[in-house]
């Protein structure tokens, strides 16, 4: 009896291990996840650190500008520095609009920060943060003997690529050489899903609840307009998704060009022109569970549009300006010069939210991020000196959603088998209870 004690011991003792191991690894999957509230700060770090930046290289050389113009078209922007800058053009939720100006407390924009919840901020949809890292300069990964040796790309800031071409007259005469720069630049955006897990202070009765309705489509309700009472499950993390979200980002390849004139004096100024946005990386969280929709994949073009919403004309054909304004606008897109001009770029989803899976024991829920890296090629004609210390500049790194804690889910992995897994690693913790009380109590 003490021999079959013995090997069901040694046999328990390695499937317990492997549990162990199995539960370490699969630790992410199961845990209970919190909202982070160190996420909403964030923006205020990354823009004090940058401040601080500023101030530094300021009161190293202050310049003087006494008796001239210093020229600055932007009139919402991150930094003073010549260059690309990318900021939040706006939102579309279905037909709704939001722009550059807060609409409180829906709806707060901040430039390269905005938050939204359009109805109830603990119930319904789940909150929606989106962020925008500046514009850095992009270090090619090196290759072959280039990474053995070292050799190859500078650290330094420099141009990946000049692109020089002859200018003729009409007879066929060379007269100059028109030089251009390609400039490689990337950017990152955070698009993060954050639930209100927590439960409200004060419960709002049925008759508040009830008193604001919104349209059904928001919650794939086929009635017209519903409220949060009619809600099978109220709480945002209760698997609430936005089936039809579109975040506009404005790319500006030269936000802040430095051009100084006096009388008879001016600075050279640099005409830059946005040659690509490509999509060079893109990470959903959670990995291994994630169903999210984007219309922007890793190695993409991200289209490029003139204008940041889709004008109604049919809601628009009345206005006294409209027929105006088309003419105008036909006229600049006959006469289309890239040197300076705005792109804006879209980011849509379908289904980006709030998920919960499972049943009973097997339940677990969890908010979904998007994290975007965008690679940015700069075409630059002239004269690019005043640019961002981009050496100095800290990395973009998105809070996660959540904070995990451990959950009691934990104790049985699923093995990389679902339902089957989970069996098993319950029938390993029974069998090690069972050897216990055998050894203890016989």
């Amino acid at each position: 009896m003490n021999k079959k004690l013995t090997w069901a011991a040694v046999i328990l003792a390695f499937l317990l291990v492997a549990l162990v191991v199995r539960i370490v690894k699969e630790y992410d999957r199961h845990c209970v996840k919190k909202a982070n509230p160190e996420f909403k700060s964030y923006l205020k770090q990354q823009q004090a650190q940058l401040d601080s930046i500023v101030n530094r290289l300021s009161n190293e050389g202050l310049i003087s500008t006494s008796g001239i113009e210093l020229q600055s078209p932007s009139g919402c922007f991150t930094s003073n520095f010549e260059g690309a800058e990318v900021l939040i053009a706006g939102l579309q939720h279905h037909d709704s609009i939001y722009g550059t100006k807060s609409f409180k407390p829906y709806y707060t924009y901040g430039c390269n920060y905005i938050h939204f919840d359009p109805d109830h901020p603990y119930y319904g949809l789940p909150d929606l943060e989106v962020k925008v890292g500046p514009v850095k300069y992009f270090q090619p990964e090196l290759k072959g003997l280039d990474k053995l040796s070292g050799l190859g790309f500078s650290t330094s800031p420099k141009p990946y690529k000049v692109y020089r071409k002859p200018v003729y007259d009409s007879t066929g005469k060379k007269l100059r050489v028109f030089e251009m720069q390609l400039w490689l630049t990337q950017f990152k955006v955070a698009m993060t899903i954050i639930s209100d897990r927590e439960t409200p202070q004060v419960k709002p009765n049925d008759a508040f609840l009830n008193s604001r309705i919104y349209p059904g489509f928001w919650y794939q309700d086929s009635r017209k307009f519903i409220s949060m009472n009619d809600l099978r499950d109220k709480r945002e993390f209760m698997n609430h998704r936005y089936c039809d979200i579109t975040v506009i980002l404005e790319v500006n390849p030269n936000a802040s060009p430095w051009y100084i004139k006096a009388n008879n004096q001016q600075t050279l100024r640099p005409d830059i022109a946005i040659g690509a946005v490509v999509c060079n990386e893109l990470i959903k969280k959670p990995e291994k569970e994630n169903q999210i929709h984007i219309n922007i994949q890793k190695g993409m073009l991200a289209p490029l549009f003139l204008e940041p919403f889709e004008r109604d004309i049919n809601s628009s054909i009345d206005s006294s300006g409209y027929v105006t304004d088309l003419a105008n606008e036909l006229q600049e897109y006959k006469r289309l010069n890239i040197w300076n001009r705005k792109y804006y770029i879209k980011l849509h989803s379908k289904n980006i939210g709030a998920r919960q899976t499972g049943i009973l024991w097997n339940k677990k829920s969890f908010d979904e991020q998007l994290e975007f890296s965008f690679l940015l090629p700069l075409l630059v004609v002239g004269s690019w000196d005043v640019q961002l210390p981009w050496d100095v500049i800290p990395e973009m790194e998105a809070p996660q959603p959540y904070y995990r804690s451990f959950s009691i889910k934990n104790l049985f992995p699923d093995w990389g088998i679902g339902g089957l897994g989970k069996a098993f690693s319950l029938l390993i913790i029974l069998g090690v209870v069972a050897l216990l009380f055998l050894r203890f109590f016989f």
